[in-house]
């Protein structure tokens, strides 16, 4: 949990610099076109850097080798949620100049909570302290990325104390709430796959 703390903490600091925007493409509302190489170095350097350490989390917690199929089964479902929010994070960039009403993120909890439950589903097998690890490795990579979504949202306008603390506010409700409900059912998974019958 630290390392998710340090490392959304990061994202969200960084994201709040004033970094060049994307735009989108005409005619849509959700395509991410011309990204400035800075943006995309931002980005393209956050999920490396979290899924890093999120591998090396996990080994260290569970003791599986480099060669177990649940390990790679569990890499490529933190790989594909990075990339969902990598897109979240370039197009919340995009959208951070326009004028638009209140966001209404109906389905944005999904975004920690789907990978967690996955990996509760694929340690199901090896108890409950290997689900909780594994949905807590998923959090390591999908609480920054998430973090780092709403601070480009914001833009650099929110750098300041409240503007911090709301941003850690939105991250709490509608990423680590749903993570913890995520790693609490993936922990459950793994607890009952041990039930003798």
């Amino acid at each position: 949990m630290a390392a998710t703390v340090v490392l959304g903490l990061l994202a969200i600091m960084v994201g709040l610099l004033p970094w060049p925007q994307p735009l989108l493409v005409p005619g849509t509302t959700w395509l991410v076109d011309d990204v400035p190489g800075p943006l995309w170095v931002l980005v393209l350097s956050t999920a490396p850097l979290c899924l890093g350490t999120a591998v090396v989390l996990l080994r260290r917690e569970t003791g599986l080798s480099a060669r177990s199929p649940v390990f790679w089964a569990w890499l490529a479902v933190v790989v594909v949620a990075a990339a969902a929010l990598v897109w979240n994070a370039l197009y919340a960039s995009a959208l951070s100049d326009r004028v638009f009403g209140a966001i209404i993120p109906i389905f944005h909890w999904l975004f920690t909570f789907t990978p967690a439950v996955l990996a509760g589903l694929l340690f199901g097998g090896r108890g409950r302290r290997a689900g909780w690890a594994a949905g807590l490795g998923t959090g390591v990579v999908t609480l920054p990325l998430f973090a780092l979504s709403w601070a480009l949202l914001a833009g650099p306008e929110e750098f300041s104390l409240a503007g911090i603390a709301g941003l850690l506010s939105i991250t709490g409700i509608l990423g680590v709430a749903p993570l913890f409900a995520g790693v609490a059912l993936a922990g459950a998974m793994g607890g009952a796959a041990r039930i003798p019958r």
